[in-house]
């Protein structure tokens, strides 16, 4: 087989039109009348490969819903969040969480009860005092996951930052109102499982506890005090996240 032929064989083998699917090469140069050519094609991209690209780094987002239950309080509330930030590596991601908290409660006393034609009975209630609170967590956080090709991916996180408590209270007899601000460090811990849809989606479920004495300063006959709450609890969230 002579050398000059093997360099142009291969030399016409680059010019070869992409979407001819074979190609023989024949002809004046003897000795490669066997050989085919195929054109390349690209492989689909699997998740793994995403990590990949780019230098291995792709961006994250998460919306959840669920509710926290405070350890000193009598009921749980409602928890709407988003976190967010860059996955260096399938196995970690580091960005924000942001939650909005919110509960409302109300006392009342029922002034008259009626029995109804139809069944049943209608109530006439007065509202003796009511009360809300907004609580809003920002922290910064780190995740480490389980590996995606798992059918149930688990993860575990842990959150630092401040806490933000918004309070409000009316009382209906007295005509007292009552408005506070609270805030301070806490740190949150979750822990919880992914479930793949496509692509890079997931769906979430996470149990999590809130650590948390939020303060303020108050004053009192001249001096001032310092005045806490304590918002230690657990919950729960539930979500969907994705990345890019």
């Amino acid at each position: 087989m002579n050398r000059t032929n093997l360099t142009i064989a291969m030399l016409f083998a680059t010019l070869l039109p992409a979407g001819a699917a074979r190609a023989d090469v024949s002809g004046p140069i003897t000795g490669f009348e066997s050989i085919t050519y195929h054109p390349r094609y690209d492989r689909p991209r699997r998740y793994r490969d995403d990590y990949r690209s780019g230098g291995g780094s792709g961006t994250v987002s998460e919306l959840h819903i669920g509710f926290f239950n405070p350890s000193e309080f009598s009921s749980s509330g409602l928890v709407l969040g988003f976190r967010g930030g860059v996955s260096p590596d399938e196995h970690i991601q580091i960005g924000a969480n942001v939650d909005w908290h919110y509960k409302s409660e109300r006392q009342t006393d029922v002034v008259s009860q009626q029995t109804l034609p139809t069944g049943g009975s209608a109530q006439v209630k007065r509202v003796l005092s009511s009360a809300s609170s907004n609580l809003v967590p920002v922290l910064g956080y780190l995740q480490v996951s389980g590996d995606h090709t798992m059918p149930l991916i688990p993860y575990a996180g842990v959150g630092v930052g401040y806490e933000a408590y918004f309070l409000s209270a009316d009382d209906f007899n007295t005509g007292a109102h009552f408005d506070a601000q609270y805030g301070g460090f806490a740190w949150q811990a979750w822990g919880g499982a992914q479930v793949p849809l496509s692509g890079r989606s997931r769906l979430v479920g996470e149990v999590f506890v809130n650590q948390a004495e939020l303060g303020r300063d108050v004053d009192i006959s001249g001096q001032t005090f310092r005045e806490t709450v304590n918002l230690n609890g657990s919950g729960m969230r539930f979500g969907v996240s994705w990345g890019f």
